[in-house]
């Protein structure tokens, strides 16, 4: 090449898990092995995932830990001395450990570039220019811009002007936008080579990795959410715009995985899979058809209007082993009005009988605490979401509402004064959860309700557990006696 050949390390920060916090799950780190497969031939590269290297779980008074210690890590950037470091947060709740990331580099290598990316840097860049030591902020899709950034910087090229990139320059942050990519097609299949495979799929923390779905990847098939519901931030990070591989695409990339990794499982990590349902149904048909005999699931949920029955026995019949909807609700202004979903609760009943014709296992998200949202309406969530689960085995996956940075939720909060303004990861990391923190708190409600509630529903869904362990116990031991 007719240009120096830099080091770069890209990085996926520990987790800090606290007292209400959801258990600690590593995952594949798909958004770097994308951006990996982009710039992995124009310089020295290393991914260093620390949910998987040098691997400990350290205690403190408030949280846990898990991930690569502080000292590892900087004995990592000190030996790898990297031109450039990458680190991503995937999530508000990472933010404290990517600082201190950032924080180990400065102080290791001083002249090595920091650079931010992924979901929470694309929301909070401003904040993270002005309140860290990080140099730049990869904002959306970072394919192309840390592409260009990298050539920019291996050629001694300006790096200002790179779309996409929001960077601090005379106590003012400048961003020009990039445009979203309209062909997914374009990219290369993440860039699986440069990990060491077995390290996920070992490991006993790696979502998904349970017995009936055990050597599983998670996929992402599709980008962008033209929807409006309040609380959901993709959009932000991924635009409004649905774009997607074509099937084609996607099957090769599942035969490229089962023939190169031996996966057989796979985790359709789309906010919106069956959006586009003629691609979704090719996509279905080639599984089938191909007789790829694969086992799939939708973790993040699809919408029940993009389905239909004949659609659903062909889930059924591609190996899906469940596939989880988006409820949220039990009364439908509150769909509606209040999280502005726009889905008939009537035809999401509708849906979850057709897969329990078809014996294809549901789960479902629900939410309670919206503001606006009244203790009736939240009982009503409660009482469907049980009603579901006694009589059609639809497993509640219940959530308290949270603001996150930049949804129309965190505004409506933060205009009307539901929430403390400057929230923190650990307000983030505790409140999600039906045990969690509340952090909003309502003309309808108070925080002390929410909790209320939660604690009500979970006894109550125990209770309903139990009885439907025992009935299916005394079904195959009618003779047993207590």
């Amino acid at each position: 090449p007719d240009y120096i050949m830099n080091k770069i390390m890209l990085v996926n920060p520990p987790a800090r898990i606290y007292s209400t916090s959801a258990n600690f799950i590593t995952y594949f780190p798909i958004g770097l092995l994308s951006i990996s497969a982009m710039v992995k031939d124009t310089c020295d590269l290393k991914i260093f995932d620390c949910l998987v290297t040098d691997f400990e779980i350290r205690k403190s008074n408030s949280f846990t830990v898990y991930g690569t210690p502080s000292e590892k890590i900087k004995n990592t950037i000190t030996d790898f001395k990297p031109d450039i470091l990458g680190i991503s947060i995937p999530f508000s709740t990472q933010i404290d450990s990517a600082i201190d990331i950032c924080n180990i580099c400065k102080d290791a290598s001083p002249d090595t570039i920091v650079v931010f990316g992924g979901p929470h840097a694309s929301v909070r860049y401003k904040s993270l220019l002005e309140e860290t030591a990080c140099d730049f902020c990869v904002i959306g899709e970072g394919e192309k811009t840390f592409y260009e950034f990298v050539k920019n910087y291996n050629s001694k090229l300006p790096l200002k002007d790179i779309e996409g990139l929001a960077y601090k320059m005379d106590g003012e942050i400048h961003f020009k936008p990039r445009k979203f990519l309209e062909d997914l097609d374009e990219l290369p299949f993440p860039a699986y080579e440069t990990i060491n495979m077995d390290s996920y799929l070992n490991n006993k923390y790696l979502y998904g990795q349970r017995s009936s779905l055990s050597n599983s990847i998670s996929m992402i098939t599709s980008r962008g959410c033209p929807y409006s519901c309040i609380f959901c931030s993709i959009k932000l990070h991924m635009g409004r715009k649905y774009r997607f591989h074509s099937p084609g695409y996607v099957l090769r990339h599942i035969k490229f995985l089962m023939e190169n990794y031996g996966i057989s499982n796979f985790h359709f990590e789309d906010d919106n899979i069956s959006l586009d349902k003629h691609r979704f149904e090719q996509i279905l048909d080639g599984i089938i058809t191909g007789s790829l005999n694969i086992k799939w699931d939708t973790p993040n949920g699809v919408r029940a209007d993009t389905l239909d029955g004949n659609l659903l026995k062909k889930i059924k019949r591609s190996g899906c082993e469940e596939i989880t909807l988006g409820i949220e609700s039990g009364n439908q202004y509150v769909v509606n009005s209040i999280i502005k979903k726009n889905i008939s609760l009537d035809y999401m009943l509708f849906i979850i009988k057709q897969c329990k014709a078809l014996k294809l296992k549901v789960n479902a998200f629900y939410v309670i605490g919206f503001p606006q949202e009244t203790i009736e309406n939240m009982k009503e969530t409660i009482s469907l979401a049980l009603d579901m689960y006694k009589r059609y085995d639809v497993l509640p996956v219940m959530h308290i509402a949270t603001p996150l940075y930049g949804t129309e939720l965190y505004n409506i909060c933060i205009e009307n004064k539901l929430i403390k303004e400057n929230l923190t990861a650990k307000d983030f990391s505790m409140a999600t959860q039906i045990l969690g923190e509340p952090l909003i708190s309502s003309t309808t409600f108070k925080r002390e309700d929410i909790k209320k509630l939660a604690r009500n529903y979970l006894l109550r869904l125990y209770l309903f557990r139990f009885q439907k362990e025992f009935l299916a116990y005394m079904f195959k031991h009618p003779l047993a006696t207590f």
